[in-house]
């Protein structure tokens, strides 16, 4: 009998600290409904324990994430309050509420990236409030490569790196090591021991209390607001493109194990 399939995401408790380990590295830990739906079940725990102040996101394997994976269906907009009264084609798109949430939630959250960030997995982490790069970290926006557009990720990557250095890192898909991603402000600390590392922030984190860390991650988002209609638009651009005629030769020469941008 086959049992069921692995969870993408394994989820740990340490002392204050939600720990989300992506876990299908046979997929690269690609973006995919189940992810994404394990991501945000992992954000509403973390929410929910008045304990938790910080959320982890690691992965296993040497990919930290693929990016979404373009064998599964066309990404419909999202229901629920992100949608709108009603979800349609002006919603916004599981991905990016998943990186406006990691965002916006009053825990603060970290991404503990040790191997390939590539596409959209460079958006799930740059939307983290802070990015510890281990000595294997690359984080490569790959889109244009394809004729996509990284039009979800892109705001939260300039966002840490500032619009020219997003835009130039995505027209020429720069394939950036820890240091690289450091000093275009891509991750926030290179570390050859991650895992001490990430003890290290931890700790410090510890010093701030929830409340805190939450007054000030909303005070950014009013110092530094986004337009409410962004998500809506970076879906559209994204779907235009991956459905557009033109584009189909271009995502055909990616061999189908690899079919993630």
């Amino acid at each position: 009998m086959t049992g069921a399939p692995a969870a993408p995401v394994a989820l740990s408790r340490s002392r204050g600290v939600l720990h989300a380990l992506l876990d299908a590295p046979g997929r690269r830990n690609a973006v995919t409904p189940d992810l994404l739906d394990a991501l945000h079940a992992a954000v509403d725990t973390a929410e929910a324990d008045p304990g938790c102040r910080v959320l982890v996101l690691s992965a296993r394997g040497e990919h930290f994430c693929a990016g979404t994976d373009l064998t599964a269906p066309v990404p419909e907009p999202a229901a629920g309050p992100a949608a709108g009264p009603a979800a349609g084609p002006e919603a916004e798109l599981p991905y990016w509420t998943l990186l406006d949430r990691l965002t916006r939630t009053p825990v603060v959250t970290v991404a503990l990236v040790e191997g390939r960030a590539t596409a959209g997995g460079v958006g799930l982490a740059a939307a983290c409030d802070l990015v510890l790069a281990g000595p294997g970290a690359r984080f490569r926006l790959t889109e244009a490569l394809v004729g996509l557009v990284p039009a979800m990720a892109l705001p939260f990557v300039a966002r840490r790196t500032g619009e020219q250095r997003a835009f130039t890192a995505t027209l020429l898909a720069e394939d950036l090591d820890a240091p690289a991603a450091v000093a275009a402000g891509l991750a926030d600390l290179h570390a050859g021991e991650p895992a001490q590392a990430l003890r290290r922030t931890l700790v410090a984190l510890s010093r701030v209390d929830r409340s805190t860390a939450g007054a000030l991650k909303t005070y950014r988002s009013r110092l530094f607001p986004r337009d409410a209609r962004l998500g809506q638009d970076a879906g559209r651009v994204f779907l235009d493109r991956l459905t557009d005629p033109a584009v189909q030769p271009l995502l055909d020469r990616i061999p189908t194990p690899e079919r993630a941008v």
